[in-house]
């Protein structure tokens, strides 16, 4: 990745993203780049697990739609994988990369859209701004953190 290189607090926090912990939560400034790191890690998640899915929930649809569809997302991909191809599916809000797996937006303040998006199962969910996020939304939302995708090489997200 020419171009491309994390910062110290980056670093630390990926090796915490790679372990083998369920949970993590992303702590710091305004700016300091949690978002971007946290997309990037679900992105090399996708890669690596063909056919897998993948959310990042927000509270409100249109802020996910707005930081991460038309910001974060695409950043991502310019910096980090510029060779991966992908396409933003604006019907049902999910990127899909050429092996298949597929990243999806979804906003929590909904009942209708929150059905949507939860009516699937994911390998990882990504909280955005999770502060914002009412508890029993977020309740709700890791009870879809239930597929099981394979990667590769024999292992599993």
């Amino acid at each position: 990745m020419p171009g491309f290189k994390l910062t110290a607090k980056q670093d630390e926090a990926n090796a915490i993203i790679a372990s083998d912990a369920r949970h993590i939560m992303l702590f710091g400034g305004s700016r300091s780049g949690k978002t971007f790191l946290a997309v990037r890690a679900l992105v090399v998640r996708s890669i690596k697990a063909a056919k897998s899915r993948h959310a990042i929930l927000r509270f409100r649809f249109n802020a996910v739609k707005a930081s991460i569809a038309y910001d974060t997302f695409p950043k991502v991909m310019d910096l980090c994988y510029p060779q991966i191809k992908y396409e933003l599916n604006k019907t049902d809000w999910f990127f899909e990369l050429v092996n298949g797996s597929q990243i999806w937006l979804g906003g929590l303040d909904d009942k209708e859209r929150t059905e949507k998006i939860l009516g699937n199962e994911y390998a990882t969910i990504f909280l955005n701004e999770c502060s914002q996020i009412p508890w029993g939304s977020r309740n709700i939302a890791v009870t879809r953190l239930a597929q099981v995708a394979t990667t590769a090489d024999g292992g599993q997200l």
